[in-house]
């Protein structure tokens, strides 16, 4: 419920920016304000703070009302055939082994781990949501681009039929030049697909109706600032899954201790008190109220060695759970590095696609006027377009591909 007034705030506050252009801050808050996976891992939260305050109120004596009414088939003289009595007992156990405070143990690291979830969700939420913004940008940006290869052969078709028209060039250019048209038509469409169903997903993750336009404030074509390197003791100082791993081996620790607990002597202590009719139960014999205090000790002696066996079960988990935590600094170590050669690899691209993009540019445009000028043929410009589009598409996808490489460092280190 929480989590739905917080959404309903964030598209009032943000309803401006629905059909003005959007940044990614806010298209992050929005998605977060509305996912469902974050309602989830709030809703776990809850429940594990329940479960925490019902361990803890297994401390606390427990109160019981029992009532028995009796009926007896067999007649006896004067006496009825039937009797009842009334009983309150209030127990409290003074001891169980250590049972009862390994389960609260227990219960508050499993709240701490549906608390450190709520961040790992946050995290993925976030980073999900990134995914979505520069994907679309991704796909606005090529169907730009697209558009702009067929206005650059519709200027070579204009010169070619001018040729054509004065008898310098045969009709084969002109076919040539239609059929490339042709083919750049149909990647047009496929870059409109492309990019509304890149759109749906954005407005969807959103809580948006899928089809809803909307307008970038960012674009993967912005230049954008190399993260701060993070090494190993500040991710294992702040990740959630680290922090989750070591609660899972404490819980499992205290596992060892409640798997024991149930085969160590026990002590409770009952009060109890009743209220039922004078023996025998005869018409007039009045009602008599007793009480008193039991202390018992249950000890067991023997169970074939099964506590042996539910404490080895226990310390292998436990032992797991210990070889878990050493392979998550592992993984967050690796994850860290391949995140961080990502993005200087990826860099390194950007920068020879804008030099190769600036060639390629410069390649058609002599190529352009050398064939108007009857020095090249139209192969030769034909192939200068590809290359122009080839190279322009590997630009974009450098682009894109930092934009999420960047999204991911940032999710690893948590620097959103």
């Amino acid at each position: 419920m929480k989590r739905i007034v917080v959404y309903i705030l964030s598209v009032l506050l943000l309803s401006p920016t629905l059909s003005a252009q959007l940044t990614i801050d806010d298209y992050c808050s929005s998605v977060e304000a509305y996912s469902l996976t974050l309602g989830r891992a709030d809703a776990a939260v809850e429940g594990a703070d329940a479960q925490l305050r019902r361990q803890r109120k297994g401390r606390l004596p427990s109160v019981v009302m029992r009532s028995d009414i009796d009926l007896v088939f067999r007649d006896k003289d004067n006496e009825r055939q039937w009797s009842w009595n009334r009983r309150t007992e209030v127990n409290q156990t003074l001891y169980a082994g250590g049972g009862v405070r390994a389960d609260i143990k227990r219960a508050e690291l499993e709240y701490d781990i549906a608390e450190y979830s709520v961040e790992q969700a946050q995290r993925d939420v976030v980073y999900e949501a990134e995914q979505a913004y520069w994907e679309l940008s991704r796909a606005e940006v090529y169907h730009e681009a697209i558009a702009d290869y067929i206005s650059i052969i519709r200027k070579l078709r204009d010169i070619v039929a001018h040729r054509f028209e004065e008898g310098y060039t045969s009709k084969n250019d002109l076919l040539q030049v239609e059929s490339r048209m042709s083919d750049a038509e149909y990647q047009l469409s496929a870059a409109k697909q492309d990019y509304l169903l890149a759109l749906h997903n954005f407005n969807v993750l959103r809580g948006v109706e899928p089809s809803h336009e909307v307008v970038l404030y960012n674009s993967i074509l912005d230049s954008m600032v190399m993260p701060v390197r993070r090494n190993i003791d500040y991710l294992l100082s702040s990740h959630p899954e680290y922090a989750i791993s070591k609660a899972e081996r404490e819980v499992e620790r205290w596992g060892i201790r409640s798997a024991g607990a149930k085969y160590l002597p026990s002590m409770d202590l009952s009060l109890y008190g009743f209220l039922q009719p004078n023996v025998p139960h005869r018409a007039g014999g009045g009602m008599h109220l007793d009480g008193g205090v039991v202390l018992s000790m249950n000890t067991p002696i023997f169970h074939f060695r099964e506590r042996r066996e539910a404490v080895r079960e226990a310390e292998s988990n436990y032992r797991i759970s210990e070889l878990n935590v050493e392979s998550m600094v592992d993984k967050l170590s690796l994850m860290e590095s391949n995140g961080w050669t990502n993005l200087q690899t990826i860099r390194s691209r950007i920068d020879a696609s804008q030099r190769n993009l600036a060639l390629a540019e410069e390649n058609l445009s002599i190529s352009t006027y050398a064939y108007g000028e009857g020095s090249v043929t139209i192969l030769d410009v034909l192939q200068a377009q590809i290359s122009w589009l080839q190279i322009y598409t590997n630009a974009i996808m450098a682009r894109y591909d930092y934009a999420l490489a960047v999204a991911a460092y940032r999710r690893i280190t948590g620097d959103l």
